[in-house]
């Protein structure tokens, strides 16, 4: 029997083949399904989301650049349904119907005003069964994710993996603007969903935010590892660790990435780099172990701050930048790891060569 995504994209599902410069630059040039009532006789597993706003940002502009951007990253290379991740095994569109439901609503100007509009849309699809995976936009639009999220679902305690240069967690933002990108995870907290032990920060690194702010998310049972801890430690243990603390005693999980955890080698294309960040294998190896575990029905997902401008190979945001490149893959490696899940495997089923692995090795 074909499978889920080859039965709802039909023929174009493999047989589309069309120059990526061409047609509307929907995310992998899915359908673009806006309005709740097609969405709601659709019933798409997965909704892609843009929120195009950096007026939160404390350093360099630019974020809102970033849906636009990646979405046309990821048009590159064309089929846009068929993605068999050779190292994994799997096709997520063999399991998850994915439509693009454009970008949320944007009130320049008004942060406040604009973040309501962006929790409403996470609500209205969240309420409908669909997963949101959301493309920003900077860091302070996970506030306004969350919250539509877990209110639409009725989550009372989440887990919450968060892979970031800096903590996020301060009470105000660099310049006391209680809704700034560096203050969302507080902003969360206040909910009352959020625990400290079903928290985890992967990537932290340079000179922010300061000692009374990593000082209180110790006291109140945070956890968090830096890049130099990933380098050290290796990823797979770390995944390992957030993802028991997100799972233990929650509803639901909420995976958030910013960009800015990967060295500036891989990611300059973000607002404020940092040197000594991740590697793109150590991000992808966390991001599969982590998403394997989860279940695509009480989860979500955003990526956030690629600012395209900064980006050194990419001038227009046609095609999209190596930045832009990365945060769609990541995208489609969440997706991979769901379908891990949702296949009812426990691990990927990868081909691999016939050759005895093991003498490359050297192991008996």
């Amino acid at each position: 029997m074909p499978g889920k995504g080859r039965l709802f994209y039909g023929d174009r599902f493999e047989k589309v083949n069309e120059p990526i410069f061409t047609g509307i630059p929907t995310f992998l040039k899915l359908p673009f399904v806006s309005s709740l009532e097609e969405l709601e006789n659709l019933k798409p597993d997965i909704a892609i989301i843009g929120e195009p706003m950096d007026m939160a940002t404390t350093i360099r502009p630019g974020a809102r650049y970033g849906p636009r951007a990646v979405r046309a990253a990821s048009t590159v290379p064309s089929p846009p349904y068929s993605h068999f991740n050779i190292e994994v095994g799997i096709d997520p569109f063999d399991e998850f119907f994915v439509v693009d439901s454009g970008d949320a609503p944007v009130i320049p100007g008004d942060t406040v005003s604009t973040l309501k509009s962006f929790e409403k849309k996470v609500h209205d699809i969240s309420k409908l069964g669909i997963c949101p995976f959301i493309i920003g936009g900077d860091h302070s639009v996970t506030y306004a994710n969350v919250k539509g999220w877990a209110e639409a679902r009725g989550y009372k305690k989440i887990g919450m993996i968060h892979f970031d240069c800096h903590a996020d967690t301060a009470n105000e933002g660099l310049c006391g603007f209680e809704y700034d990108h560096g203050a969302h995870i507080r902003r969360i907290w206040d909910l009352g969903i959020l625990n400290g032990e079903n928290y985890t920060l992967i990537g932290p690194r340079g000179f922010w935010p300061d000692k009374k702010t990593y000082e209180w998310m110790r006291d109140v049972g945070m956890c968090w590892f830096t890049s130099f801890d990933v380098w050290e430690m290796g990823i797979h243990k770390i995944a390992m660790v957030a993802l028991e603390r997100a799972l233990d005693g929650t509803d639901a999980v909420w995976l958030t990435f910013d960009v800015d955890a990967m060295d500036p080698s891989v990611c300059p294309g973000t607002g404020e780099p940092e040197p000594g960040g991740l590697t793109a294998r150590e991000a992808i190896a966390g991001i599969r172990l982590i998403a394997k575990n989860l279940d695509v029905r009480n989860f979500g997902f955003d990526i956030l701050e690629v600012a395209p401008m900064y980006d050194v190979s990419d001038t227009s945001s046609y095609n999209g930048g190596i930045t832009s490149l990365f945060a769609s893959r990541m995208i489609i490696e969440v997706m991979c790891g769901l379908a891990i899940r949702h296949a009812g495997w426990k691990e990927g089923k990868p081909i691999r060569p016939n050759y005895d692995m093991k003498k490359v090795l050297g192991r008996d």
